[in-house]
């Protein structure tokens, strides 16, 4: 069975409730203060568990982005060597283009809004993005600060800014030549995971 991978805000409690539907679970959720080797170890013997009853034995393994190198090389050869095992593997991760690309290749992916269904997935941190962009825009270095410290938008720091891009483009497109520059280097900083400081330092150095 081909492990879902489940990414966004509510990637972990969907993930859980994704292990009790299709097993039953053997073990509190793998990973939650960062995965490392020995997690992967654990996994590893868990395998062997039969589960209870008529149910396959189930676990829940992530945040896959926040994931050592190691912890995540070893979790893929575990994905690799249990797929046609018992053991039911559901994955999380707050953010997808953190986990590695050979485990996003070997799963399926599936967008975890907060609170209810987005037409599109960065439409619940749009509003954010767009005062981002307000603020950008008339030179307000203290809101945009303001807006940046906030817990859940440097929580999903990357996400924030990808849809401030969307906002900044449609800035460039009626022609406000002041945040073409930061449009330039922010979709250069997106082809990467990048940092926190480096997205404000992209800011801040071009208003």
């Amino acid at each position: 069975m081909t492990p879902i991978l489940f990414y966004g805000p509510m990637a972990r409690d969907e993930a859980i409730k994704r292990a009790s539907k299709i097993g039953r679970p053997i073990s509190e959720p793998f990973g939650d203060k960062g995965l490392k080797v020995d997690d992967s170890r654990k996994i590893v013997l868990l395998a062997g568990s039969s589960g209870v009853g008529d149910l396959p034995p189930s676990i829940v393994v992530g945040p896959l982005d926040n994931a050592t190198p190691e912890a995540a090389d070893a979790l893929l050869k575990t994905l690799e060597d249990l797929a046609e095992g018992p053991l039911r593997i559901v994955l999380w991760a707050d953010y997808l283009k953190g986990v590695i690309g050979t485990i996003r290749s070997r799963t399926l992916s599936k967008w975890c809004p907060p609170s209810k269904t987005y037409l599109d997935p960065l439409d619940w941190i749009q509003p954010a993005a767009n005062d981002l962009c307000k603020a950008v825009v008339v030179g307000d270095e203290i809101k945009v600060l303001e807006i940046l410290s906030e817990k859940e938008n440097k929580k999903y720091f990357s996400e924030l800014l990808e849809a401030f891009s969307k906002a900044l483009s449609v800035e460039v497109v009626k022609g406000n030549i002041k945040v073409l520059n930061i449009w330039n280097e922010l979709r250069t900083f997106l082809d990467g995971k990048g940092s926190y400081l480096l997205g404000i330092k992209i800011i801040l150095g071009n208003m």
